[in-house]
């Protein structure tokens, strides 16, 4: 067995602790407009989802009211 798999096998914890970290410090800046173009997109998917769940309740109580009324 090769030495770096025995690192592996006897320092679980030393070895994902030093992942994460790793993990952790790959994040770099943006910069200003980038972050501020990201905070649009995100209240615009927050409309389009608002609006795709009006449209769902709208259908359902559409629906409901046609079986209701013997139209489905």
């Amino acid at each position: 067995m090769n030495k770096f798999a025995r690192f592996v096998r006897q320092n679980k914890t030393a070895v994902v602790g030093a992942m994460l970290a790793s993990v952790g410090a790959a994040h770099a800046a943006l910069p200003a407009g980038a972050e501020a173009a990201i905070a649009g997109v995100g209240t615009d998917v927050v409309t389009a989802v608002g609006l795709v769940i009006v449209a769902g309740i709208a259908i359902y109580a559409a629906k409901k009211l046609g079986q209701k009324m013997g139209w489905l």
